[in-house]
């Protein structure tokens, strides 16, 4: 069923149901240790995994994930596989079985994600329905024997199975996972990742959506005449009892605004709320995700909503690239929360909330993209958190498995990009050299084995800059220290300037040790020759490291910028061999004084 750890990072719990327990004698699986890579790897037995494959991620950690996916489908076979570190001693990883759950422990796991649904997304992806669990969790195809299961009200299994008769789910190997058998469906049917709409009706002056499963909403819009306000649940099925019937929010007639629900699509289900002040209305999620209340906001408080209280004890932030922001809030107890997604502005709003350490968060928050984000305490509601953002930006929420988390993910929208300039004109003089040291402060970049990015870039600009003024050539720093500096004050530096060249160096990063060697980038045509030359003297003073080539590539500091600007990437922190070289004071000298070479053959070719 789902993939979990404890607070303390000690113990990995698998947990299962069991349709048959009296019938079954729970059998610890099986570790079985393998080489190249190191990894262990376990098989759970007459088991079906519910839902997509799923994964932990660790970090600074002697383990390195943890995959749970669907091995066979006849038999069927759920197989586990952990990878380690290469020196990481596996006979040290533990596994029991206690009533049919698995537990795994370890130490020093130092989790880097948590497990995150996903409850609000401007641009959802359309899925398919590949899997629904009944509280026996007893899934099989649709060509259940009717003589050994207990029928399940006919018209719920109606519903589900036309889901999926219009499902694209796709059916490599013949076998796929269509209905689901339960002692007791009607009640303790759940849908993995999916959800099914099984009511909605008025509560408290608003409207209140049941359903079974993972609910995701999209971004709300308006309408008009007559004025109302719509929200779309994406991979969403409504039972046909009560599509499209109108309620009324207010039965006492204090109001006239009523909603309904239709299948917008095959598996798309929409909300419609006609109101005179329908742009009032706000989503609230449940803490099980599994509901959604929407509300006038006139109407709002907290009291009514939620009888837990919660603090927000701390924040994470973390750049995924140069257009995607990471933020996560962490909190004591389960919140109940809403978002409000508007074209300029992204508003959370924490019902249960009731205290934050302000300090805390303004020191976390500082030098990130996120350092304009706004917390503020709102009488008989809770905290309000908003922050300004574009219309053509990005924003996804999720939602941890315990409710204790948020993770809001933005990324930038598409930028009206700046002319570039035809290539320079012969007759330069030795006019001002921009150098970028990549990262900075509290962007580490790629983090390897205690060895961070930003402190690799930064020595080795260092170093080119003093080989260039060394011999009369004048220089910029984007930074001299270990400092944060946006993408785009590193453009706006640039560009206030006005160098003759750009060069910003970086050291790449895979999700695999394999990858190694150097390259470099450019974008826009005038920087081609520039990246040529710099790259052709990066291969010749470091015979040692592969040549990768070089790449038209749309990263932010060389796309705004009029100057001939490049990206070198000068090896992989991620490859342990090259990670070694990296650090030593030959390589560094070395790559520098590639850099500087091509930087100055560039210019005196066009002298």
């Amino acid at each position: 069923m789902s993939l979990n750890y404890d607070d303390s990072s000690s113990l990995i719990y698998i947990s299962t149901r069991d349709n048959m327990p009296e019938q079954r004698t729970y059998i610890t699986p099986k570790l079985v240790r393998l080489t190249n890579p190191n990894r262990v790897y376990f098989d759970i037995n007459d088991a079906v995994l519910i839902g997509e494959k799923q994964q932990l991620v660790f970090e600074k950690s002697n383990i390195k994930e943890l995959r749970l996916a669907q091995f066979e489908t006849n038999p069927n076979i759920v197989r586990a596989v952990m990878t380690f570190e290469e020196d990481f001693d596996t006979s040290k990883v533990k596994i029991m079985s206690i009533n049919g759950n698995i537990i795994i422990k370890t130490s020093n796991l130092a989790l880097n994600n948590d497990y995150f649904n996903v409850v609000y997304d401007d641009k959802p992806t359309s899925q398919v329905y590949n899997g629904i669990v009944a509280n026996s969790q007893f899934v099989q195809k649709v060509e259940i024997p009717a003589s050994n299961q207990i029928k399940a009200p006919e018209n719920v299994m109606d519903d589900i199975q036309r889901a999926f008769e219009v499902s694209t789910l796709p059916n490599t190997n013949g076998k796929t996972y269509d209905s689901v058998v339960s002692v007791d469906l009607s009640t303790n049917l759940k849908l993995r990742t999916k959800y099914f709409i099984n009511q909605y009706l008025p509560k408290n002056g608003g409207l209140l959506v049941s359903g079974l499963g993972q609910l995701t909403t999209a971004k709300r819009f308006s309408l008009k005449d007559p004025e109302r306000v719509v929200i779309d649940l994406p991979n969403t099925f409504l039972d046909r009892s009560v599509r499209n019937k109108e309620i009324k929010l207010c039965p006492d007639d204090s109001c006239s605004d009523v909603a309904k629900i239709g299948q917008f699509e095959h598996n798309i289900a929409r909300i419609v709320v006609t109101s005179d002040k329908a742009e009032k209305y706000l989503p609230i999620y449940s803490q099980d995700s599994q509901s959604l209340f929407l509300i006038d906001t006139d109407k709002l408080n907290h009291t009514s909503l939620v009888s837990n209280v919660s603090n927000l004890n701390k924040a994470f932030v973390r750049r995924i690239d140069p257009k995607t922001n990471e933020l996560i809030l962490s909190f004591t107890s389960p919140v109940v929360h809403s978002i409000l997604r508007t074209d300029n502005s992204l508003n959370l709003f924490l019902f249960n909330v009731q205290s934050y350490n302000e300090q805390d968060l303004l020191k976390t928050l500082a030098n990130s993209y996120y350092k304009q984000l706004a917390i503020s305490l709102l009488p008989k509601i809770g905290v309000k958190a908003g922050i300004e953002i574009n219309k053509s930006d990005v924003v996804r929420v999720e939602q941890s498995i315990d409710a204790k988390a948020l993770k809001i993910t933005i990324t930038r929208g598409t930028i009206e990009e700046i002319r570039a300039p035809k290539p320079p004109k012969k007759g330069l003089s030795k006019n001002k050299i921009m150098l970028d040291a990549g990262h900075g402060g509290s962007d580490y970049g790629a983090i390897r084995e205690g060895i961070n990015e930003k402190d690799i870039t930064l020595e080795i600009t260092q170093r080119v800059d003093a080989i260039l003024r060394s011999k009369g050539y004048k220089t910029a720093l984007v930074r001299d220290d270990d400092s944060f500096v946006s993408l785009e004050d590193r453009a706006a530096f640039n560009e206030s300037e006005d160098p003759e060249i750009f060069v910003s160096i970086h050291v790449n990063s895979a999700v695999s040790k394999d990858p190694s060697g150097i390259e470099t980038h450019w974008y826009h045509e005038n920087s081609k020759d520039l990246a040529q030359i710099i790259h052709k003297h990066m291969v010749k003073n470091i015979p040692t490291s592969i040549d990768r080539g070089l790449f038209k590539s749309k990263f932010y500091v060389i796309n705004h910028t009029k100057a001939p600007a490049v990206l070198c990437e000068i090896g992989f922190l991620s490859n342990d061999a090259e990670r070694n070289a990296l650090i030593t004071e030959s390589r560094k000298q070395k790559t520098a004084k590639a850099i500087a070479d091509g930087i100055i053959e560039y210019l005196k070719r066009y002298k």
